[in-house]
């Protein structure tokens, strides 16, 4: 397995397949669902619409079989239900829990994963030791959250292409006219929305129906080390807003780091006011490309309000971090050195910092829809994304750095080098069909173009691709 950086070594050579998270943190869905991480459902995604630990892997079950749903399931009795403790017991038992499948992958595609990031980031912030030490023989570890990951509903300014109605409101309409209209079935079982999202108790206004869920989230307040908001969109939900009141009422906001993945669109003042009081923001701002073809993603933006977006930002007060947060897809994979040579010369102060992301982007890989994954792209195609990428390589020695810190930082070349490795680890083009179909239906709907927005992929959308 994967070496972490600075983790003790004791606990790396005993515990190869440890990851913090299980033990200091909970996950939610727009739906109520509790999960593992915000990734570990993305594990069952694959070649095909076959899952081998089925669709809902990394959502926490209850002993009937079905899903943790904050519509029905206290906070606290998610925390240590059998789902949960069976994933401790099996990390510290060396093996691979079916809900983090997806990292293990990446790791060995020689990507970073989230298991490696967040437990370096933990692993100085809390006692692994003692957590280990605390954990009873059945998994169960005490009701200490240090870190949550709320996904209040899916209330939502934007529709962006790789989303669904599962997480933005405003794909609704959208959806309605693409569903009926599908002919390939992989991809009307992919983009299926089961009884508009209320399957199994679940509903998206869990955040507005559940007192007990706040109360004991409150409770746990005094814990808190992060707080972390992703969609909807956290800055348009007024429950966001009361969370973070709440923990300043409660005299802890200054122990507290605020994350946010968001789409910028809407920051009011109140916003920042809110932020005066917190330890640190750490504002990932969702951007996937420039100009059109971020339009064209996270539709319907408009570039020019996320240019003055970025202008702002970089002109906050010093407790802000932001870094530009891309979501790795079939639509950007191809133009990312684009985009970072973009990044590099706008001389932002503070947008992604040396060494945040290398001083260039950060990057997360997109799963769902999966036949938006980069690893569906034809091989003639990811010759031409393989070749791109050595060549740019070369551009970033010549233009931005070429010492050792850089060149050895995981955040820059090797990165890139990784997501290329990723790419190619597995051949999902049997999915093109699907591509193709669901790209010309969205089209039609949304009046967009796809070979005039990405004219360097329009061999895509032809027949020899398919």
């Amino acid at each position: 397995m994967p070496y972490m950086k600075n983790l003790p070594s004791h606990l790396q050579e005993k515990y190869s397949t440890f990851c913090v998270l299980p033990w200091i943190h909970l996950s939610t869905r727009p739906n109520g669902h509790l999960r593992v991480c915000c990734t570990a459902n993305a594990s069952s995604a694959g070649k095909t619409n076959k899952k081998k630990f089925g669709g809902e892997v990394g959502i926490l079950k209850n002993d009937d079989g079905k899903p943790a749903n904050l519509n029905h399931t206290d906070l606290l009795s998610g925390w240590n239900n059998n789902y949960m403790k069976s994933v401790r017991h099996q990390m510290l038992n060396n093996e691979v829990p079916p809900s983090c499948v997806k990292c293990f992958k990446e790791e060995l595609a020689g990507h970073r994963s989230k298991r490696i990031w967040e437990t370096e980031y933990w692993q100085s912030r809390v006692n692994l030791d003692e957590l280990i030490a605390d954990t009873k023989e059945d998994g169960s570890v005490p009701p200490k959250l240090y870190y949550v990951d709320l996904r209040l509903g899916t209330k939502c300014n934007l529709k962006c292409i790789m989303c669904s109605p599962h997480d933005s409101s405003m794909w609704v309409s959208d959806w309605k006219k693409l569903y009926p209209e599908i002919e390939s079935a992989p991809l009307k079982k992919l983009m299926v929305w089961d009884n508009h999202g209320k399957v199994d108790g679940a509903t998206y206004n869990w955040h507005k129906d559940n007192p007990q869920f706040w109360s004991q989230l409150y409770d746990q307040i005094p814990h808190m080390k992060q707080l972390y908001f992703a969609g909807g969109e956290s800055t348009i939900i007024e429950e966001h807003y009361e969370l973070l009141q709440e923990c300043i009422d409660r005299g802890y906001a200054s122990q507290i780091v605020l994350r946010y993945n968001s789409n910028g669109i809407e920051m009011p003042d109140r916003l920042y006011d809110l932020w005066q009081h917190f330890k640190r923001v750490r504002f990932h701002f969702s951007i996937d490309s420039i100009g059109s073809m971020n339009d064209y993603i996270r539709h319907p933006s408009a570039w020019s309000s996320i240019e003055k977006q970025l202008r702002k930002l970089d002109n906050t007060d010093d407790h802000i971090e932001v870094t530009i947060a891309c979501a790795v897809q079939m639509l950007n994979m191809f133009y990312i050195p684009d985009f970072i040579k973009w990044k590099l010369k706008q001389n932002y102060k503070k947008i992604n910092p040396w060494p945040l992301g290398a001083g260039m982007i950060n990057y997360h890989f997109v799963y769902h829809p999966a036949h938006l994954n980069v690893k569906v792209f034809p091989e003639n195609f990811k010759k031409k994304i393989v070749k791109k990428y050595e060549e740019f390589y070369d551009w970033l020695k010549e233009n931005f750095r070429d010492d050792e810190e850089f060149l050895e930082n995981t955040y820059g070349i090797k990165r890139l080098k990784g997501m290329v490795s990723f790419m190619n680890s597995e051949d999902w083009s049997n999915r093109m069909p699907e591509f193709y179909e669901y790209i010309v239906k969205m089209d039609k709907i949304r009046n967009t173009d796809f070979k005039s927005t990405f004219p360097e992929m329009i061999e895509l959308l032809e027949p020899q691709s398919l």
